[in-house]
C-alpha cells in the first residue's frame, strides 16, 4: 500500500495552479474531466510516482464547496491510497459499516471513497490500479509531465479531534499497525511514506494540513529551480520538500 495522491480544494484554481507549478517545478498538468460528476474541475501534477491534485467547485452544493465553506477558504481535501488488492479493504469497510460515498469498477481501476465522518479526517480513497504502476487519475503520459524539483511523497499530516482513534481506524482498514512517537500516532506505508496524525488545536479540525515530497537536487534537463524555498503554504496546506 502507498499514499499515491493528496488533494486540496481551492476557491481560485488559477492561483493555486501557479503556486503549485512554481513549487514543484512543473510546466504542465492534467485535467481529469471525470471530476465533473462531482461538480468540480481540477489539475493533477505528477511528482515522482506520486500525485498532487487541486480541485475547485464549478457549481453550488458540492462536497468540496461545503468543505471550503466550513474551513473558511482553501484547505486540504483528500488522501488516496493505492492497494494491491481492494477486496480485503472493501470487506473491512463493509464489516465496520462505513459508508462508501463513491465507487468505480473499470478494467483500469477499482476504487471507492469512504465518508470522512465515518473514518475521520479528509475523504479517503482506496484504489487498485491495473497495471499496478499506472495511475489513471493523472491521465496518459504523466511520466513526461513529472516535476523537476520534487519526487515522491514522503509524509502527510492529518489534523483530527482524536488522533489515536482515527489512526486506529485507518490502520485497520489498510491492514497495518499504528506506530507511536513523541508527536503522535503514525502509519508507515511499505515505501516508507508516513501518515502523521495530530490533534486539532481548534475546531473544525482541518484534516489534511501538510505533506512533504522528496527534494530533487536538479531537474533532469538542468533547468534552474523555479522556487527558491523548500517550503510553502499552498491552499492552506503546508508543503515542503526534503
Amino acid at each position: 500500500m502507498w499514499i499515491r495522491q493528496v488533494a486540496m480544494a481551492a476557491v481560485d484554481l488559477v492561483q493555486a495552479d501557479n503556486q503549485l507549478k512554481a513549487f514543484l517545478g512543473v510546466s504542465d498538468s492534467y485535467t481529469d474531466e471525470g471530476v465533473s460528476e462531482f461538480g468540480l474541475t481540477n489539475y493533477v501534477y505528477a511528482s515522482g510516482r506520486s500525485f498532487i491534485e487541486v480541485v475547485s467547485p464549478t457549481q453550488p452544493d458540492t462536497a468540496a464547496g461545503r468543505t471550503l465553506a466550513r474551513q473558511g477558504g482553501d484547505c486540504g481535501y483528500m488522501v488516496l491510497f493505492q492497494v494491491r488488492d481492494l477486496a480485503p479493504v472493501r470487506a473491512r469497510v463493509e464489516a465496520a459499516g462505513y459508508r462508501k460515498i463513491w465507487q468505480i469498477d473499470r478494467p483500469e481501476v477499482t476504487a471507492f471513497h469512504v465518508h470522512p465522518k465515518d473514518v475521520g479526517g479528509p475523504i479517503v480513497s482506496f484504489d487498485e490500479m491495473r497495471p499496478e504502476d499506472e495511475w489513471l487519475w493523472a491521465g496518459p503520459g504523466w511520466r513526461e509531465r513529472r516535476a523537476l524539483q520534487t519526487g515522491d511523497l514522503t509524509s502527510c499530516t492529518i489534523e483530527v479531534i482524536e488522533p489515536q482513534t482515527t489512526a486506529k481506524i485507518w490502520a485497520e482498514l489498510l491492514g497495518t499497525t499504528v506506530l507511536s512517537d513523541a508527536d503522535g500516532p503514525t502509519l508507515e506505508m511499505e515505501d516508507g511514506c508516513k501518515v502523521l496524525f495530530r490533534k486539532a488545536p481548534n475546531l473544525p479540525a482541518r484534516g489534511l494540513v501538510a505533506f512533504s515530497l522528496t527534494k530533487l537536487q536538479a531537474g533532469t534537463d538542468g533547468a534552474a529551480r523555479q522556487s527558491s524555498s523548500d517550503s510553502a503554504t499552498i491552499c492552506g496546506v503546508d508543503v515542503s520538500m526534503n
